[in-house]
């Protein structure tokens, strides 16, 4: 019996909203950070296209979710890192 058989519909269900959760609260502890702390969120040795690329994914997030002052707010993150 596979691990996915011990589930039924309602644990499988459970499951995937509990994944979804919490993806969503470590996107909104990431926004968090990044607005909150401003740069010193992403103060570190790694180079400007990877912090650029990490603020799109978040900022692609919140886009997705049609949360546009957060996408914003990300979007001045990014040019402020491009400057």
């Amino acid at each position: 019996m596979s691990e996915m058989e011990e589930f039924d519909d309602n644990d499988i269900e459970f499951i995937k909203k509990l994944n979804e959760s919490s993806r969503d609260e470590m996107m909104e502890l990431i926004y968090d950070s990044i607005i909150n702390d401003k740069m010193g969120a992403l103060d570190h040795d790694a180079p400007v296209e990877n912090k650029v690329a990490g603020v799109q994914t978040i900022l692609d997030f919140f886009k997705e979710r049609e949360e546009y002052e957060k996408c914003l707010e990300l979007k001045n993150i990014i040019n402020q890192l491009l400057c």
